[in-house]
């Protein structure tokens, strides 16, 4: 059991217990007499002689808190054992000039199989994938968890194959297959084991193309479309060489699993016409009211932790991510399958 866990369990059996010893103070005193009689002078008797007083007259405020620890026991299962499991699916869309017949895109970021979300998570991720009929299908990195797990997380990926042999698929690295967390990018003592070189010997036996910063440009329904995929940037410095082999005439997606990767965009070439964006998972417990919970370490900040964004007037997409971090619990950040069109 993971600190989430833990923690959540060990408050839920706090409040149970405290509401326990509340309600015996509100409701346990009556005597099976005076529930039966039931007469206004007993019931006046009753109010004023409690077993456990230690409330003394305001039990007004003990089924207030009542309520309140109710309510917070309702929204912790909820964030742990439904919103977590509770897949959508967002489809914006996005005007490329250049484009005449719509090509629709499946950007899959922050899967991160492992102690938490196994093979069949992703087989229910599938499912939905396949009833979009995409032309193409990204995963934007962090494709499992390592957090310490000694279980070889790649062998949760093979439900990958069945959608690998039917359609076009690459996918780019994030933090989580370096080993590196927020607290960690500065501190290699607090890294987990670097897995990436496990992820891409299963990727290549899977047939999904890594892009580790390359430019490709395929051709969909006769169209070029053009994806330049950046490495890890806690990684490695964010190097943009391969975009001398970019032939502007066809439309680019930048592809990075930090929405940070904007800020190195070479100033000398013209922005992208879209960057998707992964790794926030959208705070992954979101306060109405506040905003993200969770902290990304990003430096563009809390504004671009989630959905369609403007950066220096170029379209970025960043998605909440389909995985969690540290333990399997959401809030207000439903696990999301971005399914983009663009025409």
């Amino acid at each position: 059991m993971n600190f989430i866990d833990s923690t959540i369990f060990s408050l839920v059996f706090s409040a149970l217990l405290l509401i326990f010893l509340l309600a015996r103070d509100i409701y346990h005193h009556k005597t099976l007499k005076e529930k039966i009689t039931n007469t206004s002078k007993k019931i006046g008797a009753i109010l004023k002689h409690r077993r456990y007083p230690f409330l003394g007259k305001k039990e007004i405020w003990a089924k207030i808190i009542i309520i309140v620890l109710s309510l917070g026991i309702c929204l912790s299962l909820y964030a742990r054992f439904i919103e977590v499991y509770w897949l959508k699916t967002t489809q914006p869309k996005y005007d490329f000039p250049t484009i005449n017949e719509p090509i629709k895109i499946i950007w899959l970021s922050d899967l991160q199989v492992g102690n938490h979300k196994k093979e069949s998570w992703l087989e229910k991720i599938i499912t939905q994938i396949e009833r979009g009929d995409p032309d193409l299908i990204i995963l934007g990195g962090d494709i499992i968890d390592n957090e310490g797990s000694f279980i070889d997380e790649t062998i949760y990926l093979e439900p990958l194959r069945q959608i690998s042999q039917k359609y076009k698929m690459y996918y780019i690295m994030g933090n989580h297959e370096y080993g590196i967390g927020d607290g960690a990018k500065d501190n290699s003592s607090r890294r987990t084991a670097n897995r990436s070189q496990e992820v891409k010997v299963k990727m290549a036996d899977l047939g999904i193309v890594l892009l580790q910063n390359n430019l490709t440009c395929p051709t969909i329904k006769q169209q070029k479309i053009c994806l330049f995929g950046l490495d890890e940037i806690w990684e490695v410095e964010p190097d943009f060489d391969e975009l001398k082999n970019w032939n502007q005439t066809y439309p680019l997606i930048m592809l990075t699993h930090n929405p940070d990767g904007v800020l190195s965009w070479p100033k000398e070439l013209p922005y992208p016409q879209l960057t998707l964006a992964g790794h926030t998972h959208g705070g992954q417990v979101w306060l109405p009211g506040y905003g993200p919970l969770g902290y990304a370490g990003i430096i563009l900040g809390k504004d671009y932790y989630r959905g369609a964004k403007k950066y220096e007037g170029a379209d970025i997409y960043i998605s909440i991510g389909a995985g969690e971090s540290g333990g399997a619990v959401r809030f207000g950040a439903r696990p999301e399958l971005t399914s983009l069109t663009i025409e």
